[in-house]
């Protein structure tokens, strides 16, 4: 994709003007229309044929999702960009590329824009999120009804407990999400399949932590413990078979 073609589409104009802002510092995005309202989104979705449609969720006369659903014969690419992180499951069954939670920072538009760039080079449809050379951010997390996405910086280490998994979040995650941890209606196991290998390492059957906030860590009675940052009264166990990984993890640095 030698040039990128983008719509933004927010009721808020401060909103369109941050993004508008942000985006600017790719040289090779093109803005070639703005909307204040769904139904505008959409009108210009189809005359503009853009790349790509930043669209917020919550806009008058047409949802951001609506839009989506729309506009799917056509080849525009859907990026949500919203405060709500309830609405995950819904814009993820519109194909969408990405799903941003306001405020947006410039690290996570960039890993964004790369992902589509990088859809366009290998011909896979931009849809196509998950898979081994993704650059996959964000962990769903599903409990009942209630839906989050949550950074994978914002997981500090997780936590099998009664078949569930409790997702302890880091200082910067419980100051996004207002609390001090979430949880996942899965297994360890199965979240461990998700996240990142090289950041996340399995600790014990209970336990996976990222590695990234580990500030100390010793060795007692050939037992591993570490103990994670924003978790300083709350050592973890490493059982004896992981403790390899943490010391190779630990030497690669």
């Amino acid at each position: 994709m030698n040039s990128m073609r983008v719509l933004i589409a927010d009721d808020e104009p401060a909103a369109r003007r941050k993004l508008s802002r942000m985006l600017g510092a790719f040289a090779f995005i093109d803005i070639v229309a703005e909307a204040s309202d769904g139904d505008a989104a959409l009108q210009l979705i189809c005359e503009h044929q853009p790349d790509v449609a930043f669209l917020d969720i919550e806009m008058p006369e047409m949802t951001g999702i609506e839009v989506a659903q729309r506009a799917a014969a056509s080849n525009v690419h859907i990026v949500f960009v919203t405060a709500y992180d309830h609405f995950a499951v819904q814009a993820f069954e519109t194909q969408a590329v990405d799903y941003l939670l306001k405020p947006v920072s410039a690290d996570r538009l960039a890993r964004c824009i790369e992902q589509i760039e990088k859809g366009a080079r290998t011909g896979r449809p931009a849809s196509d999120r998950v898979d081994a050379h993704s650059p996959v951010t964000q962990l769903t997390i599903r409990h009942g009804a209630a839906v989050r996405i949550v950074e994978h910086d914002h997981i500090a280490w997780l936590e099998s407990v009664q078949g569930y998994c409790r997702v302890w979040l880091s200082e910067s995650g419980q100051r996004a999400h207002k609390q001090e941890s979430l949880i996942l209606d899965t297994s360890l196991a199965q979240a461990c399949s998700v996240l990142p290998e090289n950041q996340f390492l399995r600790a014990s059957r209970s336990a996976i932590i990222n590695a990234e906030l580990v500030i100390i860590h010793w060795t007692a009675k050939r037992q591993m413990f570490v103990v994670l940052n924003g978790f300083e009264e709350q050592p973890i166990t490493v059982s004896r078979r992981n403790a390899s990984l943490f010391r190779k993890h630990w030497a690669d640095q």
